[in-house]
């Protein structure tokens, strides 16, 4: 049979892959094909598609995959280049109900191959729009910034159990531990009696990881004030070099953090006039917050409306209701990015307490007309993200009579 469109389902792994070929009847155009995850590979199945195209009078190949980690990506870049595909990255929900909804059993790699082939022939879902590669970065390195970010904060809850045994006074006076300058003192004195015996016009200014730190006179002053009115709580406890250890595990994670947001800043600044993202005009959204937000929506154009971005944010709300019975109401799908709705949500944390904010507004009106707190706080990223979209199409910075 004479067809114009093939329905290329690819079903990813680690080191290969597994092609299926339908025609618009569900056909299969080719015995599944298995290729290696790499030139070779990919030269092979552009051979399979060129045959294909000369015997069927294929003007188009309708692509599908699923996201799969890091593992499509490199497929993904390779299909771009090619002409004659339309590629679709699927969500890897969307493929597996479409299998239970078949009844099948089995699951091997030729039996996805083949559900995503005959899922893009059913549903014809619209191709992706892909964010450039600096988006793609941003996001990336956002990633990293919450995993060092998360490292510091069990660091910290560590150094504060390890402080509260042998000097419980400085764990108290000092609940801050991401200060550098209590930080650097705890590298060279952990205890009261080592901070005793410490010579601080020797050790005012300090080279810990390659980077200088300088404890100040009146800082210093508290310390030593500290140690000799302190009483340990277990003398005999050695847990000097954990506190050692930790504090400049500390200040490394610091450094990084300060590192890894300087060259994120980077991305959406104009080196020549020093403009920032348009979203970092938002009172009470950082340069961080706001390169991460620019590069999650990407090209704004690829949303007909602020309703699907606010459901790719993840922040629209979901009701599962059969006949009187509701199910569920009022809780969002969480089915965006986990790490944008983290700072999306501080985001809106900040905005809730500038006077006359118009999130700060809306939270007020909504508190006031009986909502809880978090009802209200959702309800406001919700706005947050609309606000966004509407000052990205229409490219103009932010406003404090939003909402008025």
């Amino acid at each position: 049979m004479k067809t114009a469109i093939g329905y290329l389902g690819i079903d990813v792994a680690k080191t290969f892959h597994v092609v299926c070929v339908k025609d618009v009847d569900k056909h299969s155009l080719i015995p599944s094909l298995k290729i290696n995850d790499d030139e070779q590979g990919y030269e092979q199945l552009r051979h399979c598609l060129d045959t294909l195209k000369d015997k069927y009078r294929i003007h188009l190949f309708v692509t599908g995959l699923e996201a799969t980690g890091p593992y499509h990506r490199k497929l993904v870049e390779v299909l771009r280049q090619w002409s004659d595909i339309a590629l679709t990255v699927l969500n890897p929900l969307q493929t597996a109900h479409y299998l239970k909804s078949d009844l099948r059993r089995a699951s091997t790699d030729k039996i996805s191959a083949e559900g995503i082939a005959q899922y893009l022939v059913e549903k014809k879902p619209a191709s992706t729009q892909f964010v450039s590669e600096a988006c793609d970065t941003v996001k990336h390195i956002v990633r990293h910034l919450n995993g060092l970010s998360k490292q510091k904060t069990a660091a910290i809850n560590r150094l504060h159990d390890q402080l509260v045994q042998i000097w419980p006074e400085f764990e108290r006076t000092y609940r801050n531990l991401n200060t550098k300058q209590v930080l650097a003192l705890l590298t060279v004195a952990q205890t009261p009696t080592q901070a005793n015996a410490l010579d601080f016009d020797a050790h005012k200014h300090l080279t810990i990881g390659g980077n200088q730190y300088t404890l100040r006179s009146d800082f210093i002053t508290a310390v030593q004030e500290l140690a000799r009115s302190s009483q340990p709580r277990y003398v005999k406890l050695a847990l000097e070099p954990i506190i050692k250890s930790l504090a400049e595990e500390i200040l490394f994670l610091l450094s990084q953090i300060d590192q890894m947001t300087t060259i994120l800043q980077g991305f959406f600044t104009d080196p020549d006039n020093n403009d920032k993202p348009l979203l970092s005009t938002i009172n009470g959204v950082g340069d961080v917050s706001a390169a991460l937000f620019t590069a999650t929506i990407g090209d704004v154009n690829r949303f007909r409306s602020g309703s699907q971005v606010v459901a790719y944010f993840g922040v629209n709300p979901g009701v599962k209701t059969s006949g009187d019975t509701v199910h569920c109401k009022g809780y969002i799908q969480k089915r965006g990015n986990s790490i944008v709705r983290y700072y999306l949500f501080n985001c809106v944390l900040a905005m809730i307490r500038l006077k006359n904010h118009p999130i700060q507004r809306f939270y007020q009106h909504l508190v006031n007309r009986g909502k809880t707190k978090m009802v209200a706080l959702t309800a406001c990223m919700h706005k947050l993200v609309l606000i966004m979209y509407a000052m990205l199409k229409n490219n103009t910075p932010f406003s404090m009579n939003y909402a008025r």
